[in-house]
């Protein structure tokens, strides 16, 4: 890591315990507060260094042996420090030092941050005060060592009015009249944890009757109305609970679990210990009107936040580089929890999916190491992005399906039980591994985590002999360095029979000889591996036709020859034709790789090719369109559910087809009648085909619903389609609607994504987002703004790209500049693949030949 940055506190002194009350004041939006911490000097100093920021300060207090040390405060506002220059120095041993402080309940969803909601019964306005930590916020609402490996016990005490909630990380022991119609609410000690897993809520809340897990309280805190969307998330909360408790082999380490459903939350969820909250859309759901996708998400959401009690709360990285350990690893047992849930709908399927998107980030020239070096807050932040979580979670999978789950199991158990209430490096678990194991796993993943980007696997075959040859894979021009040890599971044809096998592939050049005659190989078998793989010509045909892939393994070879056509190393019509093999598939994964990647190179053709480009997608989605029909059939799996709403929605917005519009219209309108026979996975692929093709009534109706919503997730689902409408007088509309108070700063990032994204005026979504960018930088949630930057890998014109590449240069923005960059430079793939394939697919098109 180097040296520590001026930003690293000291560690001559250490906390050991923090007795923390705080003081919100909803009407005023202010908050005072009070904290007595614990230190243990570990060397004699005359200096005492913590954190604070957005906080007044107003006395410090150093006592030891009972006697009080006179002291000076400075505070350096730019390292977001409190310098305690004492009069004489402080022994080894303990010491006390106590802060009063004040600050503001702000309303940019860090620290201790103000949320809102209105009372559809009595109109009345109620103020949440909440909080929000991670990375480095904490500090924001108490003076505090805030750094991760800076463990301590917290005794937290809120005082608040009579009527409202109070929750934080550990249950309610104590409560007494505070004066003034207010309580005074004291907490039970937590564990031994870091700063950024403390919290506290205060304000009008409901919550559950608690569920009973293992002797572990399980409730769902929401604001008044919503009781009916909580029993969703209890059912998937008590089993994740249950199962988790199973996986690690260790109790849960809290005394009970709180899931607080927030109003405004900038991020999806955050797993303080005992008191997680969410976004109301990935926590509150009705079964019966919610898409299997919305579905599917909040359930991967509460299952990634319950696997944090363990990995990242009880054991903790020892600072902000190995973060991505943290969340990468919830990722991957976010679907490991939510498959032993519902095995049926095949969520390691869904995963595959969205590691496409760390793939597309990872092969850019902007790319970055998993982990790399940590120096600030800023560096922090910029740790949450799809690396972290996707490519992190992906190798994570790869190595665990490399070595065996029970395997990779016992050594995680190992790990756990070893750095308990304690922090670790990334080494730790990777050793951990290979003591459970007794295969390299440190040398194995050393490869993936310390160099950016992944391999690109070349297969021939000759006899029986395979040669395996990597070399990373790229979008720029020639071959760029990085070698990998690469787990290869392989599946393949040798002597008429198939078998399975493990290679272990680290040098440029690997062979491996089988024990007769290769007919064909599969390189990625269960497409568990975060690598892309080459076929020789026509490879990846015969497997389709001869080897019995999964859909999974399917997916990986429509992915990987897209990527080849991005990277200059396959062309947009042989892409084309390739997907026509499709139209017999029934698989869900399969047809939401298609779908998306035909979205995209829709946009490589315009006028008399667009139509034939439409004309040749209603083809290829046809047959399993009218297959599946408009009305979902009892027993049915909801992954068929949501298979129909996909290849329907693309029938209307990407073909066109006009009486998949028609229909569309028919069916959304008995939908707004409330007619409970619509599916909500087919009412979901209705609101998107009306926006793309709607009127300005429509529009108007669209706001109405948006604003009179019966769940969060059809709330969102109609705000989010606006950006989609096909007049740009309607798209200006929608993105006024976003920049006004009347849509939350967590959501409106996502109408001007998707106005980016439109077609006919995405290049005026941009205008608008150049010319109000102070604004919306001042407004919206940094991680957000960096969200919303994202439609513009769709701004396919030259002046436009080079307009967003101008500007974006210019304004740099300091909480995700890499992202941004990486968004940039995903554009101009976007755009030089354009470029090198329209003229050709065009022609194709005209010809027939695809």
């Amino acid at each position: 890591m180097g040296e520590p940055s001026e930003a690293r506190l000291p560690r001559a002194v250490t906390p050991r315990r923090y007795d923390l009350t705080i003081t919100p004041n909803l009407d005023t939006a202010t908050f005072t507060g009070e904290v007595t911490i614990l230190l243990d000097v570990v060397e004699a100093t005359d200096e005492i260094v913590f954190n604070a920021r957005d906080i007044d300060v107003t006395s410090v207090q150093v006592t030891q042996d009972g006697g009080t040390i006179a002291n000076d405060v400075r505070v350096d506002t730019t390292e977001e420090q409190v310098h305690v220059r004492l009069e004489r120095r402080i022994a080894v041993g303990e010491a006390v030092l106590q802060c009063l402080f004040n600050g503001a309940l702000h309303d940019d969803l860090v620290g201790f941050y103000r949320s809102r909601y209105t009372d559809e019964t009595s109109g009345i306005e109620h103020t949440i005060a909440a909080t929000q930590f991670e990375a480095t916020h904490a500090r924001r609402a108490f003076p505090c060592f805030d750094e991760p490996d800076l463990k301590a016990v917290f005794g937290t005490t809120l005082v608040v009015p009579e009527d409202a909630l109070a929750l934080s990380n550990t249950t309610e022991i104590k409560r007494e009249p505070a004066g003034d119609g207010r309580v005074r609410v004291v907490f039970a000690d937590t564990m031994r944890m870091s700063t950024y897993l403390v919290a506290f809520v205060v304000g009008s809340l409901d919550v559950t009757a608690p569920a009973n897990v293992e002797g572990v309280p399980v409730r769902v805190a929401h604001v008044p109305g919503k009781a009916h969307l909580t029993r969703w998330p209890i059912e998937v909360a008590t089993f994740a609970l249950a199962h988790f408790n199973a996986y690690y082999g260790i109790p849960y380490p809290g005394d009970k679990l709180d899931l607080v459903a927030l109003p405004d939350f900038a991020f999806g969820a955050m797993e303080n210990l005992g008191c997680v909250t969410f976004r109301e859309s990935l926590l509150l759901a009705d079964p019966d009107h919610a898409t299997q996708a919305e579905l599917a998400q909040a359930a991967l959401t509460i299952v990634h936040e319950i696997a944090h009690m363990w990995f990242g709360d009880l054991v903790t990285m020892k600072w902000w580089n190995g973060i991505w350990l943290n969340e990468a690893f919830a990722t991957f047992m976010e679907h490991a929890g939510v498959d032993a849930f519902r095995p049926e709908w095949n969520t390691w399927d869904d995963f595959s999916v969205s590691r496409t998107g760390a793939f597309e980030v990872d092969a850019l020239s902007s790319t970055r190491p998993v982990e790399y070096e940590v120096r600030s807050p800023k560096d922090a932040d910029g740790m949450f992005d799809v690396l972290t979580y996707q490519k992190g979670g992906s190798v994570v999978r790869m190595l665990e399906q490399y070595l065996g789950e029970e395997h990779f199991r016992a050594g995680v158990q190992q790990y756990l039980e070893r750095y308990r209430y304690a922090n670790t490096e990334t080494t730790d678990l990777w050793d951990a591994l290979e003591q459970a194991t007794d295969r390299p796993a440190r040398r194995i993943m050393d490869s993936w985590i310390f160099q950016p980007g992944f391999p690109l696997l070349r297969i021939s075959l000759d006899g029986r002999r395979v040669s395996f040859d990597q070399t990373r894979f790229g979008y720029g021009e020639g071959e760029q360095n990085g070698t990998w040890s690469i787990p290869v599971i392989a599946r393949a044809s040798v002597a008429g029979e198939v078998v399975e096998t493990r290679v272990l592939v680290e040098q440029e050049h690997t062979t491996h000889e089988f024990d007769g005659d290769v007919a064909w190989l599969l390189a990625n078998a269960g497409a568990h591996g975060f690598y892309r793989v080459a076929y020789e010509v026509g490879g990846a045909e015969q497997l389709l036709e001869q080897a019995a892939l999964a859909p999974v393994e399917r997916y990986a070879l429509v992915d990987d020859l897209f990527a080849a056509m991005l990277a200059g190393k396959a062309h947009a019509d042989a892409f084309l034709s390739f997907c026509r093999r499709f139209s017999g598939e029934r698989d869900l994964v399969v047809w939401r790789v298609i779908v998306g990647r035909l979205r995209l190179l829709a946009r490589f053709v315009t006028g008399t090719e667009l139509d034939e480009f439409r004309a040749v997608v209603a083809e290829l989605l046809m047959p399993a369109a009218k297959e599946l029909g408009w009305q979902a059939l009892d027993g049915e799996t909801g992954r068929q559910r949501e298979l129909r709403s996909v290849v329907l929605e693309a029938l209307g917005t990407i073909a066109d087809d006009p009486e998949t519009i028609a229909r569309a219209r028919e069916v959304h309108s008995r939908a707004l009648a409330n007619d409970a026979t619509v599916d909500p996975d087919i009412v979901a692929a209705t609101v998107s085909i009306v926006s793309h093709h709607g009127t300005e009534d429509d529009f108007d109706t669209f706001v109405d619903r948006y604003r009179h919503a019966a769940t969060p997730q059809e709330q969102l689902r109609y705000l989010y389609s606006l950006g989609q409408f096909p007049s740009q007088r309607l798209v200006q509309r929608a993105l006024e609607l976003a920049s006004s108070d009347e849509v939350r700063s967590q959501s409106a990032p996502f109408v001007f994504q998707r106005a980016l994204r439109n077609r006919e005026h995405g290049p005026y979504a941009w205008a608008f987002v150049r010319d109000h960018w102070p604004v919306f930088v001042e407004r919206f949630p940094s991680n957000l703004v960096v969200r919303m930057i994202e439609g513009v890998l769709w701004l396919l014109d030259d002046a436009t790209a080079a307009d967003v590449t101008e500007f974006l240069s210019r304004h740099p923005f300091a909480q995700g500049e890499r992202t941004i960059n990486q968004h940039v430079e995903r554009l101009h793939v976007h755009l030089a693949a354009r470029h090198r394939e329209e003229d050709r697919l065009a022609a194709a098109l005209r010809d027939g030949t695809v």
